[in-house]
């Protein structure tokens, strides 16, 4: 029954692969349970939950930038006892991430073995509430669900920056059902603000402040707004509508004023060319090196690779045409 919502790359999973996964991605979580520090997780998120009285700090010192109504779908975890709720997090993380390559027809293993995934489940990032927001757009409009469509764009906001385009096309795709999901978020804004205050004004001046001191270090590998025309092609050819989701991810994170390394686990999660892969492991280099930032500096070649990719069957024909045409006047013909 679940078929008929899977986009046309997925790639059914025989019984004993799926087996196989879910056998290595318990590894993989038992692993992180012992080692991963979970900084991010302790150092903001944790606070989100236990100390919101902090989030007028925000303004003066941005120690998050997330939406207030994350709390609620933290705040299960965080309220575990001890550090118990980092690893339900982390399996939480793992969970969502393996779901996104089912359902994207990404290869799950490789996307485990990542530095992606790595970092995720190292810092206690978030990305997989990101994968999650992008399967829960895509299941409202297989079906249109203005409330599947009203928990994709609550929970994607969780990280704007890697998924607002590709949420908001989701958003649209969604038909007349789009009206209801809108207002129900609006509502969700209302209610944030008259329960935490007047956070958008804060983290306003937050976002100037971690722009401004530098806060992205070596690993941001953003292109920034001089990569917007990468947008067109994504909008105006006519790609099926998997690819075009897959090519507006892809180009928000090339765009994304702060693209942190782990954040392009996105597009793993979908059924990309072999060689993609590569890049799941160059984040490992820099562990080797001191100060050796260039694996995470020239990562837009990941998402840039995979638009070259989905657009190159679309450019072959006019690519060929000038080829001719130059042989043509180099040959005085």
């Amino acid at each position: 029954m679940l078929q008929k919502y899977l986009p046309s790359t997925h790639r059914p999973w025989s019984k004993k692969y799926t087996l196989g996964v879910i056998a290595f991605a318990f590894g993989l979580w038992l692993l992180y349970a012992l080692i991963s520090p979970g900084i991010d997780y302790y150092g903001a998120y944790t606070w989100m939950v236990t100390s919101p009285e902090k989030f007028i700090e925000v303004a003066d010192y941005p120690w998050t930038l997330n939406p207030t109504w994350m709390v609620p779908f933290m705040a299960p975890f965080i309220t575990l006892p001890g550090n118990a709720g980092l690893i339900a997090f982390m399996g939480a993380m793992i969970a969502m991430t393996v779901y996104g390559c089912y359902v994207f027809g990404g290869r799950p293993v490789l996307t485990l073995l990542s530095a992606q995934m790595w970092w995720v489940l190292w810092w206690g990032q978030l990305e997989g509430w990101g994968v999650l927001a992008l399967v829960l757009g895509w299941f409202a409009i297989i079906r249109p669900s203005w409330f599947l469509m009203f928990l994709s764009l609550a929970i994607g906001s969780f990280k704007p920056q890697v998924g607002f385009i590709p949420l908001i096309a989701l958003w649209w795709w969604t038909g007349k059902e789009r009206w209801k999901s809108l207002a129900a978020m609006l509502v969700l804004l209302g209610l944030s603000i008259w329960i935490w205050g007047p956070w958008p004004l804060w983290y306003l001046e937050g976002i100037t402040k971690f722009v401004g001191d530098n806060h992205f270090g070596g690993w941001n590998s953003s292109i920034g707004p001089i990569a917007l025309p990468l947008f067109l092609p994504a909008i105006l050819l006519r790609l099926p509508r998997e690819k075009r989701l897959l090519a507006l991810t892809a180009t928000t994170l090339i765009v994304s004023p702060y693209l942190p390394y782990y954040s392009t686990i996105l597009v793993l999660c979908f059924s990309v060319p072999w060689w993609v892969y590569i890049f799941a492991f160059t984040g490992y280099i820099p562990a080797f090196f001191e100060n050796f930032y260039l694996p995470w500096n020239s990562l837009w070649l990941l998402p840039l690779g995979v638009l070259a990719w989905i657009y190159w069957p679309y450019f072959k024909p006019w690519a060929q045409h000038m080829l001719q045409k130059f042989q043509k006047k180099e040959n005085g013909t």
